[in-house]
C-alpha cells in the first residue's frame, strides 16, 4: 500500500504496522464491550513522537482520502477507537512534561503523558490537579478534550475548565496553538486562556479529536492544600429531598469535592455496613491552609448536613477518599485497604460485568426525579433481581450541575439480561432526552440523538465548522452525526 510507505518514511517501519495481530490489539475498548470492539479494529497503527510527525501523519491520511483516529495511553483502542476503520494514532509515545511553573502555576506536556505522572510531579513541587478517576492510564490531553471529572470537580468542575490552551493539528496538517499556546514562546509565557479574540481552546473539547488533533496541553495549577478532611453523612430512602437540598447547599458553599451514591455500593464493595434503615450517603470532602479555617469550614459542613437529617457516617469517607482506584491525589500517600473477601468470592468463577447506563449531566435540583425514575424502572425490567443491585453514583461540580452513572451488573452471555438492560437504558433515555438532559460523551456510537437533537442549533453549527476544517471527514469521522448518519 502506498499508504504505508508514506507513514513509514515519516514515523520509521517499526512504528507502523497494518499486520492482523497488531490491529486486533488496538481495536479492544474497556468502555464499549465486545458488542462493538468487533466493529473498532484499525487498518493501520502509527504511533508517532513529536508533532511534526503527526501533521505529517495528517497530510498522508488527507493525501490517501484514509480515516484517522487519536488515542492517548488507555489501552486497545483508547476510549472511542477506529470507529470508521483507517488509521489509528498512537500518541502514547509523547509523553514529556514540558514544563512546570509554581510561581505562576502553570504545566505544559504532551498528550500522551499520564495524568498520574503529571500529577505525581505536580505534588511533588506542591501543586495539584483534581485527577481523573479512571485509572492510570488516562492522559492529559484525553482528559481534557473529553468530559474528564476528578477529585475536586464539586469546587473546580470538570478538567476542561482548568485547560489555558492547546497546541493542534487541524484536519489539514497545519499545526496551530489557541488560547495561553498562542503566545507561549514569549517572555511572560502561557499564563491566561482567554486572549484576543473568540475562546478557540472551547472549540477543541469534548471534540472528540474530530475538529484537530491535541499535541500539546497548558493546564492552570492549583496549590496544594495543607489540609484535608473527610465526612461523610446518610439518610433513609424517604429522606430523598434532604438529600438534594443538601447537595445544593453544599455545592453553593464550594466544598472541595461531593460524591453521592445508594447503599447498594457499599453492599457490593464493603467493608462498611450501612445503619439500619439507611439508604443514601454523601461524602464529602473539606481543603484548608491551616487548621483554623478547615475547622471554620467542617462546622459548616455540620450545620448543612446535619441540619438536612443527616446523620453521621465514621469512617466512611476517609477509607474511599484514599482507597478507590483513581482517588485523592495521585501523589498522595496511598492506603490502600485490604479487599472484602465479599468481593472475590462473589465475582471470581463466573462471568458478570459491570455495565454502565449512560453518563448523564442534569441540573442538581432534579436529582430526585432521575434517581426514582432509575429505581423504578430497574424495578419494571427486573434488574433488581439481578446478584447485585444496580449502583447509583453521582456527584455535583460547580455551577449545580448533577453528573451521574447507573452501575448495573450482569452476564452478557445470557441475551435476556442485555435485553432488559437495553430495555431500561433506552426508556431512561427516552425520559431524560425529553426533558433536555447532556449526555457527558461525544463519543461514537456511544452518542445517543437526542443529546444532538435537543441543542440542534449548536448542532448544526459544529457541522459547517467541520465541514470548513474537515470537508473529506478525515478526523474521527462519526463523531458529529444523528441516526448514524453525517
Amino acid at each position: 500500500m502506498d499508504i504505508l510507505r508514506a507513514l513509514e518514511a515519516i514515523v520509521g517501519p517499526s512504528r507502523v504496522s497494518s499486520e492482523k495481530a497488531v490491529c486486533e490489539g488496538y481495536k479492544y475498548n474497556p468502555w464499549l464491550g465486545r458488542e462493538w470492539s468487533e466493529h473498532l479494529r484499525p487498518d493501520i497503527v502509527v504511533l508517532a513522537e513529536t508533532t511534526e510527525q503527526v501533521s505529517e501523519v495528517v497530510k498522508a491520511a488527507n493525501t490517501y482520502k484514509v480515516p484517522i483516529t487519536p488515542k492517548g495511553l488507555l489501552g486497545g483502542g483508547g476510549l472511542a477507537g477506529a470507529f470508521r476503520g483507517g488509521i489509528l494514532l498512537d500518541l502514547s509515545p509523547m509523553d514529556r512534561i514540558i514544563s512546570i511553573d509554581p510561581e505562576t502555576l502553570k504545566a505544559v506536556v504532551e498528550p500522551g503523558c499520564s495524568f498520574y505522572r503529571l500529577a505525581q510531579e505536580l505534588w511533588n513541587r506542591g501543586l495539584h490537579l483534581p485527577t481523573p478517576f479512571y485509572g492510570p492510564a488516562a492522559s492529559v490531553a484525553s482528559s481534557a478534550i473529553l468530559p474528564a471529572t476528578g477529585y475536586g470537580k464539586t469546587r473546580y468542575g470538570p478538567l476542561i475548565d482548568l485547560v489555558e490552551g492547546f497546541e493542534v493539528v487541524l484536519p489539514s496538517g497545519e499545526i496551530t496553538r489557541v488560547g495561553a499556546m498562542a503566545y507561549a514562546h514569549t517572555d511572560f509565557g502561557p499564563f491566561y486562556r482567554y486572549v484576543t479574540g473568540p475562546d478557540l481552546v472551547g472549540l477543541f473539547a469534548k471534540s472528540n479529536g474530530a475538529l484537530g488533533i491535541v499535541t500539546k496541553v497548558a493546564y492552570q495549577c492549583l496549590k496544594r492544600p495543607k489540609h484535608f478532611a473527610f465526612h461523610a453523612y446518610h439518610w433513609p430512602r424517604e429522606g430523598i429531598d434532604a438529600v438534594q437540598k443538601t447537595i445544593v447547599e453544599a455545592t453553593n458553599i464550594e466544598s472541595f469535592d461531593i460524591h453521592l451514591n445508594d447503599k447498594y455500593r457499599w453492599i457490593i464493595e464493603g467493608p462498611f455496613d450501612f445503619p439500619e434503615g439507611s439508604h443514601f450517603d454523601i461524602t464529602v470532602m473539606a481543603t484548608a491552609e491551616n487548621e483554623r479555617e478547615l475547622r471554620g469550614k467542617e462546622e459548616v459542613i455540620s450545620d448543612i448536613f446535619e441540619g438536612n437529617g443527616g446523620k453521621y457516617l465514621p469512617g466512611l469517607a476517609g477509607h474511599w477518599y484514599h482507597s478507590w482506584p483513581g482517588a485523592f491525589f495521585a501523589g498522595h500517600p496511598r492506603i490502600r485497604p485490604t479487599v472484602p473477601p465479599n468481593i472475590m468470592s462473589e465475582t471470581l468463577g463466573r462471568r458478570g460485568y459491570m455495565f454502565i447506563m449512560d453518563k448523564l449531566m442534569f441540573p442538581a435540583t432534579w436529582t430526585k426525579e432521575v434517581y426514582n425514575l432509575h429505581l423504578e424502572l430497574v424495578h419494571k425490567y427486573g434488574l433488581d433481581q439481578m446478584p447485585f443491585h444496580p449502583v447509583w453514583d453521582s456527584y455535583p461540580m460547580k455551577r449545580q450541575i448533577m453528573c451521574e452513572q447507573y452501575w448495573v451488573f450482569l452476564d452478557d452471555s445470557k441475551p435476556e439480561q442485555v435485553d432488559a438492560y437495553l430495555g431500561c437504558r433506552e426508556e431512561v433515555r427516552g425520559w431524560y432526552g425529553q426533558r433536555g438532559g447532556l449526555f457527558q460523551e461525544p463519543v461514537p456510537p456511544l452518542c445517543p440523538d437526542y443529546a444532538w437533537t435537543n441543542q440542534k442549533s449548536e448542532f448544526d453549527l459544529l457541522r459547517t465548522i467541520k465541514q470548513a476544517l474537515d470537508p473529506d471527514d478525515i478526523l474521527s469521522p462519526g463523531t458529529f452525526e444523528i441516526g448514524g448518519k453525517r
